[in-house]
């Protein structure tokens, strides 16, 4: 299952979701602005893949970053931040990707 979680590094306790899913055998494939190498190791450690944008307000960038996903890892399952911030962006996500969940 390849899961998109959007700003895995904040708030900083988001981190244990994305720790569990990578020990249930998810491919957890994050996307954020935060610089990969101040993640929090225990985070890197459960990531499969992390795409670093620019802007996350930039959906362009999202979507690119969700594309790379899709083309090297297979459809994606589930996108999903927990973050009331970027409610509207997982929505439009799930549209544009189709997948499961909330769509715009």
């Amino acid at each position: 299952m390849n899961y998109i979680f959007i700003s895995p590094h904040f708030p900083d306790n988001y981190k244990y979701f994305v720790i569990s899913l990578a020990e249930l055998g998810l491919n957890v494939l994050a996307v954020g602005s935060e610089a990969y190498d101040n993640l929090d190791n225990e985070l890197k450690n459960s990531l499969t893949e992390y795409y670093k944008v620019q802007d996350m307000e930039d959906y362009d960038q999202v979507l690119r970053a969700c594309g790379y996903f899709t083309f090297k890892y297979g459809k994606i399952d589930r996108i999903e931040s927990h973050n009331e911030h970027w409610l509207e962006q997982d929505a439009r996500l799930r549209t544009d990707f189709n997948v499961f969940g909330l769509k715009s």
